[in-house]
């Protein structure tokens, strides 16, 4: 009789077992990324100088939230909110735009802008745009690389005024009850203030 170690048996099993197609799928997959990770190690990303006439596009009633931005919501909501509101200012309707990473927080700030304005219409689009990175080697020998990637974009605009009903991406204004606008935020903030300062003369040693 042969005597064979556990560790041998598992081994064996191991390499007997019928690999899925799915698993063989994903094993290929997860070897092909390792490659160009280690391929993509040999060069540095160039970052591309702001075209100034790019941000000259960029309309007056328009906020573009970007994920790598130190700009927290709130500035964005509290820019939006004066493109609605000030009287030198005051647009009928915004676009808020947003691409890749940032579109969850475009989403949010949209969402919070129509619990801040009355009646505010809704158009959401979704696009995909193709963008090209370039990458210069930073071992001698290797050229120069562009990478052309696909990613997603979303434009909402909100509007007091009536919009096309018929867009697919169309939204009508939240119920009132639901809105609370800056004036409503600021009295609440105010009395809760009062709230406070009162409780804290009545806990005072006397």
């Amino acid at each position: 009789n042969h005597f064979f170690a556990p560790s041998f048996l598992r081994s064996c099993a191991r390499t007997c077992r019928a690999i899925s197609p799915e698993e063989k799928t994903h094993r290929r997959k997860k070897e092909s990324t390792r490659k160009q990770q280690e391929a993509m190690d040999k060069y540095r990303r160039v970052m591309k100088q702001r075209d100034p006439e790019e941000r000259a596009k960029i309309a007056p009633n328009e906020v573009r939230v970007i994920a790598t931005s130190q700009r927290q919501s709130r500035n964005y909501i509290s820019y939006a909110l004066n493109l609605f509101n000030s009287t030198e200012t005051e647009h009928r309707n915004i676009v808020v735009r947003a691409m890749g990473r940032a579109i969850p927080k475009a989403v949010s700030i949209a969402e919070v802008l129509k619990r801040r304005v009355i009646g505010l219409h809704q158009i959401t689009k979704l696009e995909s745009n193709t963008l090209v990175d370039s990458f210069e080697p930073l071992v001698q020998g290797l050229d120069r690389k562009e990478i052309t990637r696909t990613i997603s974009s979303i434009s909402i605009t909100l509007s007091k005024d009536p919009l096309d009903t018929a867009d697919p991406g169309y939204q009508a204004p939240i119920p009132e009850s639901e809105v609370h606008t800056q004036e409503e935020e600021r009295e609440l903030r105010r009395k809760q203030r009062q709230d406070d300062g009162g409780a804290a003369e009545e806990g005072a040693p006397a």
